[in-house]
């Protein structure tokens, strides 16, 4: 009976741990759009960083592709305004267990709802 038992332990422990795993290392891909959306228009001048990562820039019309393992999030956008001053915008996001989201930057520079959603594939 106590070999059966410590089995039965062994194996909850590994499902357990599983599924921590599972939840906590999984890769989610970012892209991040900085294409005309709607009224808003591309951004010449911008850069982000994905939590805490090197500063990239992206030019208009374009969309990168990056890779975060993880539930929570943090973007960092740094633009420059119409009359040229240097913004900073700071969000925080957290991602479901499968889900791989898109980032309109031109959205997200007007501080506006709508500058993230779930990417679906066609």
């Amino acid at each position: 009976m106590k070999i059966a038992r410590n089995w039965i332990v062994l194996l909850g422990i590994l499902i357990v741990l599983s599924g921590i795993l599972f939840v906590t290392g999984r890769q989610h891909n970012v892209y991040v759009e900085n294409k005309t959306r709607d009224q808003y228009v591309t951004v010449k001048d911008i850069k982000y960083s994905l939590d805490g990562e090197k500063e990239k820039k992206i030019k208009p019309d374009k969309r990168k592709a990056e890779t975060v393992k993880g539930r929570s999030h943090k973007i960092i956008v740094e633009f420059k305004d119409e009359a040229g001053n240097k913004k900073e915008i700071e969000k925080n996001f957290d991602l479901k267990a499968t889900e791989d989201i898109i980032i309109y930057l031109p959205v997200l520079v007007k501080d506006e709802n709508g500058w993230i959603e779930e990417f679906v594939s066609k």
